[in-house]
């Protein structure tokens, strides 16, 4: 299945009204490039000198546009991570704001999030950390294990 850009927004916009009450700025959405091997998704932005969140940007890899499900969980991780961002005005990665917020959307709305839990200490403020997802594929049900990458910005 081939999806474009503006079926990405439509999903970001549905999903804001959803399970975030339609408080989140809109982001530019796009894809990950193919150098990006290990990247399922990512949340950039800035902070100006007011503190507030500009250019907010989600991009997901092309590899998970065919799966629904997996597509939707990424893109609420990555919101959720605007969510957190937005909030406290600044990243928070995968610290206890956004696990928090994860636990919210799971509880409150029955939702599953791709979930990343790090040790305290591991990421220092010029990284940033990614899911990666390793997928053992024996039929259209899916065994997803994760391992926590790290990329120096």
């Amino acid at each position: 299945m081939e999806i474009a850009k503006d079926d990405l927004r439509l999903r970001f916009d549905e999903y804001n009204q959803l399970y975030f009450e339609g408080k989140l700025k809109r982001a530019k959405m796009g894809f990950l490039s193919k150098s990006f091997k290990t990247i399922v998704g990512i949340f950039e932005f800035e902070i100006d000198k007011n503190r507030r969140v500009k250019n907010p940007s989600i991009k997901v890899s092309k590899r998970i546009v065919g799966n629904e499900e997996i597509l939707k969980r990424v893109l609420l991780h990555e919101m959720a991570h605007f969510s957190v961002t937005q909030k406290y005005k600044k990243n928070k990665k995968h610290g206890i704001a956004y696990i928090k917020e994860c636990k919210r959307l799971e509880s409150q709305y029955n939702v599953k999030i791709w979930h990343c839990w790090m040790r305290k200490g591991y990421v220092d403020n010029r990284a940033s950390i990614f899911i990666l997802p390793v997928v053992f594929c024996r039929n259209i049900a899916s065994i997803v294990k994760f391992r926590i990458i790290q990329r120096i910005i």
